[in-house]
């Protein structure tokens, strides 16, 4: 594997560890929380339902009751065509139900990019350390799980893999026996699967004292544990002269010439400028979401502001309705009832907004800069294909000018025969290789149309439904601003006059009669105590942590004279 392959696939996605760390919960998840999933596409024209990945259930494996999460795969071929042609997207003539766990999906998503390179193989969901038991991060792995399965299959290039039909339809120790030594099926992707884990795999060296079970019973099984040894370091160095021979061509540039090296040239282009629009667009649409989550924050304790005002111009006034009675105060205190009323519906609206547009815009976005990244691999996949065949070709070149010169050089005559023994093998080889090369690049070609095609129905659904929500959205703060303005028109300020006695009245009032001036003050003070020292507690801060649904679900909620709940 280059080190360019080792960069673009440094996907934490394609570990085979279950739990590895990858960070924390998304805003997607916690946004889950009110049962919305994300909106992403399948495929134009089928949904493929008849892939589910359902059922997931916490198993303890070993005496150390390590955790992970099994999930159950279920396959029911699709009826056949209405039309009664005989083509099907059935891959299976049978329905199947297994169980699998996150490491089997990435073993499947390593298996498909090693047995058809070039092919666009979906991302699988990204993994976290933390809260991964939770219900929330595992319904969300759930439904990312079954997105990838379906996306594998409904894909042309991959739907007839043998890894896939395994995953689907093997039992459990053939499925393990395939993950083990990926002894399943034969023929050419096998070779080229084997050619590939040969070049990719960095060597190791490998101690039998170490080696599981290293105890023997006879010289037969120490001499059979030794051969599997040598084997697989032969293996392993093989591997690794190859990365050297083909890294070294690289640095050369010595690299072959097709005529759709220019065609690649501007796939490339395209699928930069692509990501590069894509990942601008997503960091404004991150702020635009930041934002109206904020207004929402606002407008729930801009409420509780006017709200607390409301109260203070009622008592002032010697209101006693309570609650929602607003017929029981007049002018600015109704003014500031009928306000809080509107912040609050303006806060729910505007957390559902947030919700959405998490679901329908942002999630669907960055699940394509996850495709556009399955491309550049598939991209970087054929590159290697062609530094192999460059390879190949520069080891024939090679080798021919040493059986040439073993021909020509007096006393090493008999050298020439191993040298074109030597030759006639790198010969062979460059015909596989150039195959390969040929093949991947045209399953490259395919995928990338179809990418394309795909691309543009995508893209066009995704703003789509934007444009729906924030049509949705704004008629809706419209109708609610619009329902106010009618009724603050309505009230009329300058009947909000004192009722009862007012401060010049009560000091009149006190200074009438001397000898009732101790008991006239005592019950004046006890006025305008009772006046400036509202009863209720004052609105409690803006919170720095956000605002969570349950609030806002219960956001109008202070019509009573009882105190206003704080936010948890």
């Amino acid at each position: 594997m280059s080190p360019d392959e080792s960069r673009i696939e440094s996907n934490p996605s394609m570990s085979s560890d279950d739990e590895s760390p990858n960070g924390v919960e998304n805003e997607l998840s916690n946004s889950m929380e009110s049962s919305m999933q994300p909106r992403l596409l399948v495929h134009p024209e089928n949904s493929v339902a008849y892939v589910t990945v359902s059922d997931p259930v916490q198993v303890n494996e070993g005496i150390a009751g390590r955790k992970f999460t099994m999930y159950r795969v279920n396959y029911d071929p699709p009826p056949p065509p209405a039309d009664g042609s005989s083509s099907s997207d059935a891959i299976l003539s049978y329905a199947t139900s297994v169980n699998r766990r996150y490491s089997d999906f990435s073993w499947l998503y390593e298996r498909l990019h090693k047995e058809r390179p070039g092919a666009i193989v979906p991302p699988l969901p990204d993994k976290q350390s933390v809260s991964r038991f939770s219900e929330v991060f595992i319904e969300g792995r759930r439904f990312h799980l079954e997105i990838f399965l379906r996306r594998v299959v409904c894909n042309p290039e991959l739907k007839d893999t043998e890894c896939l039909l395994v995953f689907l339809g093997g039992g459990d120790d053939e499925f393990k026996k395939a993950k083990k030594d990926g002894s399943f099926g034969s023929g050419k992707a096998n070779v080229e699967a084997a050619n590939e884990v040969a070049s990719d795999e960095p060597y190791q060296p490998f101690d039998p004292e170490m080696a599981p079970g290293a105890h023997y019973n006879s010289q037969h099984d120490y001499n059979k544990l030794i051969d599997k040894v040598e084997g697989e370091l032969s293996t392993k160095k093989a591997g690794i002269k190859k990365w050297i021979k083909e890294r070294k061509t690289s640095l050369k540039g010595t690299m072959v010439r097709s005529p759709d090296d220019a065609i690649f040239d501007e796939i490339t282009n395209y699928i930069s400028a692509l990501e590069m629009g894509l990942k601008r667009i997503d960091t404004q649409t991150s702020s635009l979401i930041r934002r109206d989550k904020d207004v929402s924050t606002c407008m729930l304790e801009f409420g509780l502001g006017c709200d607390a005002l409301c109260h203070i111009d009622d008592e002032i006034n010697g209101v006693i309705g309570e609650g929602d009675d607003t017929t029981s105060s007049t002018g600015i205190g109704q003014t500031f009832r009928q306000m809080g009323k509107t912040a609050d519906e303006i806060s729910k609206l505007s957390y559902e907004y947030y919700e959405k547009e998490l679901s329908c815009f942002r999630e669907p976005l960055r699940d394509h800069l996850k495709m556009i990244h399955a491309v550049k691999i598939a991209l970087q996949k054929r590159h290697n294909r062609r530094v192999t065949y460059s390879t190949c070709i520069n080891a024939v070149e090679s080798k021919k000018a040493s059986v040439h010169k073993y021909k020509i050089t007096p006393g090493k005559e008999g050298k020439s025969v191993d040298a074109a023994a030597s030759l006639a093998r790198a010969e062979a080889t460059l015909i596989v290789a150039k195959q390969n090369y040929e093949e991947c690049s045209q399953r490259a070609l395919r995928e990338v149309d179809r990418f394309r095609r795909e691309n543009a129905s995508y893209m066009y659904a995704t703003m789509l439904e934007f444009a729906k929500v924030q049509k949705e959205h704004h008629d809706k703060m419209n109708n609610a601003w619009g329902a106010l303005v009618p009724q603050l028109e309505g009230f009329d300020a300058s009947d909000s006059g004192l009722r009862g006695k007012s401060f010049v009245e009560a000091s009149a009032a006190a200074s009438k009669n001397d000898s009732n001036v101790g008991r006239e003050v005592e019950a004046v003070t006890t006025d305008v105590q009772i006046m400036a020292m509202p009863s209720y507690p004052p609105p409690p801060e803006p919170t720095s942590n956000g605002m969570e649904s349950s609030v806002l679900n219960e956001a109008v909620r202070y019509r009573t004279v009882d105190p206003l709940p704080t936010e948890e």
